[in-house]
């Protein structure tokens, strides 16, 4: 043997002798999590539905996020993504899957993962893990004209619906698989709004903003964020309502999510200013606004039970000027949807 390959040969038997094998993940017990979907009881999506020709659609989440949280400390210490399992006997969607943690004492928390709109942060500890959304485009403020006397909120895109289990558990030191079944629920309020519209054939676009709402929601805790002055943007539509009198039942028309509203009883860290502003665009390119205040349709029956604010108020479009050109879009239309109860 050359001096050369006796050397390689006693520097790997060195290396293998100094060495210590060690597993690259020690097995912490095996505990299957099974998320239990409830989607009842949703108001305008899956129960109390006032228009049904305006029904937003509800995709079934694809996959499930799951955080262990130490019970003292409520940081993070274990997670795991869990994707749909089947349908149980009652017939609801549940997802499962296996996590790696601990025996020991936890708060656990579980949410849907593939949200477009809805985003979340401070994941690392349980009293910071907030969903929100983003503020929305600077061209979008414009079409807002503002308020001398209010003060100017910060808007938001509305959230989509995130589902959301929270459980104290306490996982025991056994040998078999130990099974924890939760149920998780809508976190979002949704509200269907609506007032008359008059000469809506018209109208290209209508976007609205509804101030006074939380612009995020610590779910980890159970808190939406009232202590800031936000609004929630979204779109508008053109439709019929058959309860109005036959000929004047052209309404402008709307179902939106939001983290929910402040409620009379929490003292502001700003004066409450709630109104809504409805922006339309005609087919000629001219601009109609109209502000309206919010506090007494937040206070009726069909606010507080149903989550209806019917308007009892008509916007107006102008007809279009004779002669000349505006550009404008064409094609706008009532909404028509259904839910989609699975993939």
């Amino acid at each position: 043997m050359s001096r050369i390959l006796k050397f390689l040969f006693l520097s790997l038997l060195c290396l293998l002798c100094s060495c210590e094998r060690r597993p690259l993940v020690e097995d912490q017990g095996k505990v299957k999590v099974r998320v239990v979907l409830n989607t009842d009881s949703i108001a305008n999506v899956t129960c109390g539905i006032y228009n049904d020709r305006v029904v937003p659609s509800l995709g079934m989440p694809g996959i499930f996020r799951v955080m262990f949280y130490e019970r003292n400390t409520q940081e993070a210490v274990s997670q795991a993504f869990i994707t749909r399992g089947g349908i149980d006997a009652d017939g609801r969607v549940y997802y499962e899957g296996k996590v790696f943690v601990n025996p020991g004492s936890y708060d656990m928390v579980c949410y849907n993962f593939d949200t477009p709109s809805t985003l979340v942060r401070g994941e690392n500890y349980k009293s910071s893990l907030e969903a929100f959304t983003s503020e929305i485009a600077d061209n979008i403020y414009s079409r807002f004209k503002s308020r001398a006397d209010a003060p100017e909120p910060v808007l938001y895109y509305e959230p989509d619906h995130l589902f959301v289990a929270r459980e104290e558990v306490s996982i025991p030191d056994v040998n078999d698989e130990y099974l924890i079944t939760t149920e998780a629920r809508t976190i979002i309020d949704t509200y269907y709004i609506q007032l008359r519209l008059v000469n809506g054939q018209y109208a290209s676009n209508a976007v609205a903003m509804i101030t006074d709402l939380a612009p995020s929601n610590r779910f980890g805790m159970g808190e939406p964020e009232f202590g800031r002055y936000a609004g929630t943007y979204f779109e508008m539509y053109r439709s019929v309502d058959a309860r109005i009198r036959a000929g004047e039942n052209d309404v402008l028309c709307a179902v939106f999510n939001t983290f929910g509203k402040r409620p009379d009883h929490i003292a502001p860290t700003v004066e409450s200013q709630l109104y809504i502003s409805f922006n339309v665009l005609t087919r000629d390119g001219n601009s109609v606004e109209m502000t309206l205040d919010m506090d007494s349709i937040f206070k009726t029956p069909q606010a507080r039970e149903k989550h209806w604010l019917l308007i009892d108020k008509e916007i107006v479009l102008p007809k279009p000027e004779s002669g000349g050109f505006k550009p404008g879009v064409e094609g706008w239309d009532e909404q028509i949807g259904e839910i989609e109860i699975g993939k």
